[in-house]
């Protein structure tokens, strides 16, 4: 699941920094940019006064304020539509042949 669009799905706009997305952390009150996600890890840290971090489960447990089984409840439901439909580099289009490895 893509941390970026579940942090865009909480209102949170991201701007490309590197290889890295810079956002402002909804964790405390922030008005330079610190919350940096690596999506090629799908990880998320704030380098700003909370320092929290961690995967996409860490993400929606404090957003929501919810247990780990009610964060992965949610991204089972409420948040996979828009995230589990994002194109994937390198994924193979709906309904092609997977390669044949010798």
């Amino acid at each position: 699941m893509s941390l970026a669009r579940v942090v865009e799905a909480a209102g949170i706009a991201l701007t490309p920094h590197g290889k890295d997305l810079l956002g402002l952390c909804p964790f405390h009150a922030d008005h330079d940019p610190s919350l940096v996600i690596t999506p090629s890890k799908n990880l998320w840290h704030c380098l700003g006064a909370c320092q929290r971090g961690g995967s996409v489960i860490d993400w929606v447990m404090l957003i929501e304020a919810v247990s780990f089984q009610h964060a992965v409840e949610l991204l089972l439901s409420d948040y996979a539509p828009a995230a589990l439909h994002a194109p994937v580099a390198g994924a193979l289009p709906p309904g092609a042949p997977a390669p044949c490895i010798p």
